[in-house]
């Protein structure tokens, strides 16, 4: 599971101390603790989809379970994040408050005649006075409220896992409030590299990776530093989080305001901390894969790179990641790099270094949320180079689009 932005602890339930010089450290579970193990073991049970079991059902299961753990909060924790693993059914398209008044004044007429000898002939005469009525079928009167929802799909998920999923909720509900994130890695596997910067690509972070000596330093912007969606973009930081500890070896640091105070968050491999995302492979969201088959089935003279490979940027030791390489009949590659909503400041750098050097490979495509300044959008549509290797798109780019501007890059 990717981009599952509710599964993030809540301000509430994060246990992190402040330690002497501003340090914040959150407090891990054992995740081989015998006494954790059986807690979470004993809330999975809850969640067995055979069983079919509501909202309600659940956290009455649960509640009994948690409220005699000795540290509440703890227990809370891991149940949130349990819960919010599960897929719960939805209403289903009805006009409930119309039905349900139609159902209670024919029950009340019913009633009021008294001709009917016990419960089951009662109920029997309402259905009969109101033949297909969906709500005497569909799960009852109040089928549409959220206790009602019933568990129709759960992950397959061990205790242990569980509680890797509790660690990485604490540091992931802390960078919901984090300045930046500075992230080094030693020198990881190109394949490795690829997928992380897939990840900054699909959660479209505000990002610059550098080369460092042998390594690697990834800087994002954190969600105070966003003008706007402050915090859907904090969201979207924490989502990325877990894809950081699929790293042979890494360190990372964060500025974070945390209970009105600036503090510290470092953590490294050494952690203990488990991403979920590695489980399953290198992900590819499924807006890139219909991109993909799209160019591969329209394009005749590009053809589409299965993976893309980093540009050296203008200046020291930048590095350009793009989106997607291409290639043509004769092997020159050139690659597409999109700007999103959030990476306006990332845009107006790109344009003054591709100005600088027009031999640069690179076309690129912006969302027009990320360009909602009409004096930057008049002046690129009035550029020349735009015009030639630059394309506006909503939401995601098209493969229209794209051929153009390939189509119209000049070789030198």
């Amino acid at each position: 599971m990717i981009g599952d932005d509710s599964i993030v602890l809540t301000k509430d339930l994060i246990l992190c101390r402040n330690e002497r010089g501003g340090r914040l450290r959150p407090l891990f579970l054992r995740v081989d603790d015998e006494r954790f193990l059986t807690l979470a073991a004993e809330i999975l049970t809850a969640f067995d989809v055979e069983k079919n079991p509501t909202r309600e059902e659940i956290e009455e299961l649960t509640s009994t379970m948690t409220a005699e753990w000795p540290n509440l909060r703890q227990a809370r924790g891991i149940l949130k994040i349990a819960t919010d693993l599960a897929e719960f059914s939805q209403p289903a398209d009805l006009d409930y408050a119309g039905a349900r008044l139609e159902i209670l004044q024919t029950a009340a007429e019913l009633l009021r005649l008294n001709q009917h000898e016990d419960e089951e002939s009662y109920r029997a005469a309402v259905a009969e006075r109101l033949p297909g009525q969906p709500l005497l079928e569909n799960g009852g009167l109040y089928a549409d409220l959220p206790a009602n929802d019933r568990l129709c799909a759960y992950p397959a998920l061990s205790a242990r896992q569980l509680l890797e999923r509790y660690n990485c909720g604490l540091v992931q509900g802390l960078l919901l409030h984090a300045e930046n994130l500075v992230i080094d890695t030693g020198a990881s596997s190109p394949a490795r590299l690829r997928r992380l910067m897939r990840y900054v690509k699909f959660f479209r972070l505000l990002a610059s990776l550098e080369k460092r000596g042998e390594g690697l330093r990834l800087t994002i912007d954190g969600p105070a530093s966003v003008l706007e969606q402050t915090k859907r973009y904090g969201l979207q930081l924490a989502s990325f989080f877990p894809a950081v500890c699929g790293l042979e070896n890494w360190r990372l640091r964060a500025e974070v305001t945390w209970r009105g105070k600036k503090g510290n968050l470092e953590l490294d491999d050494s952690s203990g901390l488990v991403g979920h995302y590695h489980h399953s492979g290198a992900y590819v969201p499924e807006e890139i894969t219909m991109f993909e088959r799209h160019f591969r089935q329209t394009a005749i003279d590009w053809r589409i790179l299965d993976e893309t490979s980093h540009l050296p940027g203008i200046r020291g030791g930048e590095m350009i990641f793009p989106d997607f390489s291409f290639t043509d009949e004769q092997g020159r590659v050139v690659h597409l790099e999109l700007f999103h909503r959030w990476h306006r400041s990332q845009l107006e750098s790109r344009l003054k270094q591709v100005a600088k050097h027009p031999t640069l490979p690179l076309i690129i495509g912006i969302d027009r949320a990320a360009c909602n300044d009409r004096e930057l959008r008049d002046q690129l549509e009035q550029s020349e180079w735009f015009e030639q290797r630059g394309f506006f798109f909503r939401d995601y780019p098209t493969v229209e689009k794209t051929l153009k501007c390939l189509r119209n890059f000049q070789f030198n």
